[in-house]
Formats: C-alpha cells, structure tokens, sequence
C-alpha cells in the first residue's frame, strides 16, 4: 500500500489549546497524533473547514510548548462521544518550532 501523506505521524496525547481566530473562542484538549505537517485531536463544537485557528501545543516530554496558526483540513462528527474530530495543517509555525517538533519526532521514531 502506498503511503500518501508526506510527513510521518506519530501518536502523541500532548496538550493542546486552540481558538478560533474569526471568534475568539478558546479551549483545551488533548492530541491524538501529530506530524511535521500538522496535528489531529478532538474539539466539542463544529469548526467549518478551512476555519484559521491559534494553537498552543505543549510536549511535556521535553519541556517544550510553541503556538503556531493551523488551518482545518477535515473535520468528522464522533456520535458516541459527542464530539469531533479535526485534522489541521500548520499555516504558520516558527524556525525554531519546527526544528524542535521534527527533534522530537525522530526521537520518538528513534526509541520505536
């Protein structure tokens, strides 16, 4: 099978913080996986597609938070949770952030 995405996820439970930009709502949650290109993780109300949002990411493994701005990609509807599920990519993250977030991301891939 062929893999099309062009960054390696790996699973991280890693807390995250988000608001919609067009609203100012804020609120916290935790990832469900994360790559170089961008995070999947969980919300409580419906954010449309192509929705702009304030991250603020924290990995507690290596005492490191960034904040970057992410644009949703997807977003499906959980029934037995009552919640959903949004993939986003990231639209603008620092230098020194992604160079820390791709460390990580070969550490854990590293350990297995």
């Amino acid at each position: 099978m062929l893999e099309r995405r062009r960054f390696v996820r790996i699973p991280e439970k890693a807390p995250i913080s988000y608001e919609v930009m067009s609203d100012a709502k804020t609120a916290d949650f935790i990832t469900k996986d994360i790559s170089q290109g961008g995070v999947r993780f969980f919300v409580h109300e419906f954010i449309p597609k192509d929705s702009l949002l304030k991250i603020r990411l924290t990995f507690q493994k290596m005492i490191f938070s960034f904040e970057a701005i992410v644009r949703v990609v997807w977003i499906k509807e959980d029934h037995l949770n009552e919640r959903y599920e949004v993939g986003v990519e990231f639209v603008n993250i620092s230098k020194k952030a992604t160079e820390h977030l791709i460390g990580y991301i070969e550490d854990i891939l590293r350990i297995g």
